[in-house]
């Protein structure tokens, strides 16, 4: 009954504040406990396809779960998370986007023809190669075409099987990525070679595959060239100097320019008889002419002697020769490395002499002449190329290695998952204590004073001194009546000293 008396005792304003106080008040402990109750959420799926989320979304709506989206991911809270992953697993969800041999339990014997079972095998293939794939780390997506040749069965020999990976990745596939995705393809496709899969970034081209070194850009051989020959220099420093104590850059030039050259040399040394031709001819001639009489005739050869006669012999001889020729034909690609430039730097600390030593000179040079000699054999220079290779030795400055930071503790845990929710349910009872002991316990304590006065002036009526304080005290409130009714105070002193006085002159 006294708070109804002394919120009726209130003014409309003070009313006012009063409720405004209560509301806030009640609205900070509905936030307090909301986030003092609250489960903190977790990661159920991300990176699923806009289709799936949604089924994903619609089973967790009708189980009744709270979720949230952010993104491309979805949270709900983690009490419920594992519970959730498992029932949503047993009823299938989230759907696989890509199908393999399950395709194969769809085929019907007796009406599928052996080019259609031929086609659902191909697929499901392609499918079960494309999951694997997608869980490279850093593959976000992914698609696998193989490229089946249907000959006849009586054939005995067809085309060479070809495939082709198309994939997209957050981050560049290495080259021997690549190379793997490569082998596990051909693996999997019997007849298939691995130098004829294609793997193909569509962002960054032709990554592995047929004629990948004629399309790969100069740039990025020479940057392959030098990264390669930096990590081969490097192991065989660190097996004798130890890790850390050699630093080694390459850099390679290569040709940016494509080049067809063709020759023909002739060796005049080099003489082959190739066609020879001999003509003989013979030619005779005589005197005058004897008669021709029976003794010419006979055999005997007794005939009359005639004139002087003469035979004319000619030889000739026609020889061809062939010249030895050489032909040649130089295509120069893009691509081609045409000088190497190696700088090493190694640690002389740890290399086992005193450099401010007399004779450290010679064994400086010595060890430096040494390492020169591993490195031009391993890297495979050529001072023909004109490759070039510069070999120092210095002390190297100490780095500081930082102390290994030790796992979190059970406190630091607890402070990093509940500091700020503990930290919020903190501001939020300082707003509360503030709003009751600043707002409302003021406005009720002018309530009471407002009642207490009302009844003080009741009773101080016609000079009557009973004071009704039961419960203010009487000389605080005597001070506050006499600073705020200055005259009637002075009426009702004067009135109590002339009663005073009365009683004086009647004794």
């Amino acid at each position: 009954m006294k708070l109804l008396e002394t919120l009726k005792a209130l003014s409309m304003v003070q009313k006012l504040t009063l409720a405004g106080a209560v509301a806030g008040v009640v609205l900070a402990m509905t936030f307090m406990v909301q986030g003092a109750v609250k489960s903190p959420m977790a990661l159920l799926y991300s990176g699923l396809d806009p289709m799936h989320t949604g089924e994903v979304i619609s089973e967790l709506e009708k189980r009744g779960v709270d979720y949230e989206i952010r993104g491309e991911a979805i949270f709900i809270p983690q009490s419920q998370r594992d519970s959730v992953r498992f029932a949503l697993a047993k009823d299938g969800l989230p759907q696989q986007s890509v199908r393999g041999y399950e395709l194969l339990d769809d085929v019907n014997g007796f009406s599928v023809t052996s080019e259609m079972y031929n086609a659902a095998y191909w697929r499901a293939k392609e499918g079960e190669l494309t999951r694997t794939i997608l869980a490279i780390p850093g593959v976000s997506s992914a698609r696998v075409h193989i490229g089946a040749s249907l000959r006849s069965g009586f054939a005995r020999s067809g085309p060479p099987q070809t495939a082709s990976v198309t994939l997209v990745s957050s981050t560049k596939l290495s080259a021997s990525q690549a190379e793997a995705i490569q082998y596990m393809v051909a693996l999997a496709v019997s007849g298939l070679d691995p130098a004829d899969v294609a793997i193909i970034d569509p962002k960054r081209g032709l990554l592995a595959g047929p004629n990948v070194d004629r399309l790969e850009e100069p740039g990025i051989v020479a940057e392959n060239q030098s990264s390669r020959l930096e990590q081969k220099i490097l192991r065989l420093l660190e097996a004798r100097v130890g890790p850390g104590n050699a630093r080694v850059s390459v850099s390679v030039d290569v040709n940016r320019q494509r080049q067809r050259v063709s020759e023909v040399v002739f060796d005049p040394n080099s003489r082959v008889i190739r066609n020879r031709t001999s003509n003989d001819v013979s030619e005779a001639s005589g005197g005058g002419a004897a008669g021709v009489t029976v003794a010419s005739n006979l055999p005997q050869g007794g005939g009359g002697q005639g004139g002087g006669s003469s035979t004319l012999k000619n030889s000739t001889e026609s020889v061809v020769y062939d010249i030895n020729e050489t032909r040649r034909e130089t295509e120069t690609l893009p691509g081609e490395i045409e000088r190497i430039s190696v700088a090493v730097l190694l640690n002389e600390q740890v290399l086992g002499f005193d450099a401010n030593a007399e004779d450290s000179a010679p064994l400086m040079r010595s060890l430096v002449s040494d390492f020169e000699q591993l490195i031009l054999s391993g890297a495979g220079l050529s001072a023909e190329r004109g490759d070039s290779l510069t070999v120092e030795l210095m002390p190297f400055q100490e780095i500081e290695v930082e102390e290994l930071t030790p796992a979190p503790g059970l406190v630091e845990t607890l402070t990093e998952r509940y500091f700020w929710s503990g930290l919020q349910a903190v501001l939020l009872g300082i707003v509360v204590i503030v709003l009751g002991f600043g707002v409302v316990r003021p406005l009720l304590s002018q309530g009471r004073k407002g009642e207490l006065a009302v009844g003080m002036d009741t009773a101080v009526d016609g000079g009557s001194q009973t004071l009704t304080t039961d419960t203010v005290d009487p000389l605080d409130y005597l001070k506050s009546y006499t600073r705020e009714r200055q005259d009637e105070t002075a009426n009702l002193l004067q009135e109590w000293l002339n009663e005073d006085r009365k009683a004086l002159v009647n004794e």
